[in-house]
């Protein structure tokens, strides 16, 4: 998942001063137990250059890896594989590999330069990223000798998420010129994940293309941003023929992540509008735009969210970025399956941007 847009505009530093920042700062200590009852909620800190874990209502077990303290670490997404967990660190140049377990950075994978956005495990040992700056997607083995992530291939302008798709790697691409000014629809690239090969291009039905999610059919949901102004929308793609089958508006403005849990229930969520529920099976909305996901301030209006996504009871979890100016404390907000009922919330580090949750 990858969701802030605002982070890679911030001043590229060298990836060596990263990883000498880095040095030591991973939480030791005991390490963090995975199994239980509860799922695991991991959640990437933009802001607090960290990622937290934590289960609902038990905050002894709530514990911090930290990313390190240089000002080039911009982390903007998750993905996970088993108990490890890959977090891009945006113009640090770099992917974070985490050891969940051990609570600790076991080793960077590190590209010469760029803004490192999306990434995905396209297998146990093997891991994607995106390069949003340089425009291409590199490969790395998890016990490679090296960190320099040397095995890439080009595709479409500003890649940001990477999804597994089919047995293939579905890159998007925002494909927004130097400026952040759209040249045309997003694209969606199809690759080989074993060598990178490139088996198809397709251009999505909106602009400003940001993330995407497999639903339990199997297609591949595509969100459009746009302008942040205008409705976003969803394009819907089949990975196996590798075609758009339809495009859906209506998303409300600046749509940037989406979750499909086992149920066909996409979320889509909106720094602007917070997060809105749409069946995939009958693409209808099941909580629109004016009346989203969301947890309301005082008045009525709502919080705004950069991410959700489900456990496997089906409650929500929404992340909430936070507003010092505001004087809105940062915050992971529980939903109830079926009537999204507000019934808890999960104290986040600054600028909670990305959150996955996992049963183990």
């Amino acid at each position: 998942m990858n969701h802030s847009f605002f982070l890679r505009r911030l001043p590229l530093v060298a990836a060596a001063a990263l990883l000498a920042a880095c040095e030591g700062d991973s939480t030791g200590g005991q390490p963090f137990i995975l199994d239980g009852d509860e799922p695991v909620a991991l959640v990437v800190n933009s802001l607090g250059s960290s990622l937290t874990l934590a289960r609902r209502g038990d905050t002894a077990q709530v514990r911090q890896i930290a990313f390190g303290a240089s000002s080039s670490i911009t982390a903007n997404g998750i993905s996970v594989q088993g108990r490890r967990a890959a977090v891009p660190l945006g113009n640090a140049a770099s992917v974070a590999l985490i050891d969940l377990e051990g609570l600790r950075i076991t080793r960077f994978f590190v590209f010469p330069k760029g803004n490192a956005t999306g990434s995905a495990f396209a297998d146990d040992t093997t891991l994607l990223a995106a390069n949003f700056i340089d425009d291409y997607v590199g490969r790395a083995t998890l016990n490679q000798a090296s960190d320099s992530i040397r095995q890439t291939v080009n595709v479409a302008p500003g890649p940001i998420a990477i999804v597994m798709a089919a047995g293939r790697a579905a890159v998007v691409s925002s494909n927004l010129n130097e400026n952040y000014v759209s040249i045309g629809n997003g694209v969606v690239t199809f690759l080989d994940p074993r060598t990178l090969q490139v088996q198809g291009v397709v251009q999505t039905g909106g602009t400003n293309s940001t993330d995407a999610a497999v639903g339990p059919d199997g297609l591949l949901y595509v969100v459009n941003t746009g302008d942040f102004v205008a409705d976003g929308s969803v394009t819907i793609i089949d990975p196996r023929t590798m075609r758009v089958e339809a495009t859906v508006g209506g998303f409300g403005p600046g749509p940037g992540s989406i979750h499909v849990d086992a149920q066909g229930l996409a979320y889509v969520s909106s720094f602007s509008t917070g997060t809105v529920v749409w069946n995939t099976r009958t693409r209808t909305f099941v909580r629109g735009p004016g009346n989203p996901l969301c947890a309301r301030l005082p008045g009525g209006a709502c919080r705004g969210a950069a991410d959700a996504t489900t456990d496997v009871q089906g409650n929500v979890y929404q992340a909430f970025f936070g507003s010092a100016a505001q004087n809105q404390a940062p915050q992971v907000f529980v939903y109830r399956p079926g009537d999204f009922a507000l019934t808890d919330s999960i104290s986040s580090v600054n600028g909670p941007i990305a959150v996955e949750v996992r049963s183990f």
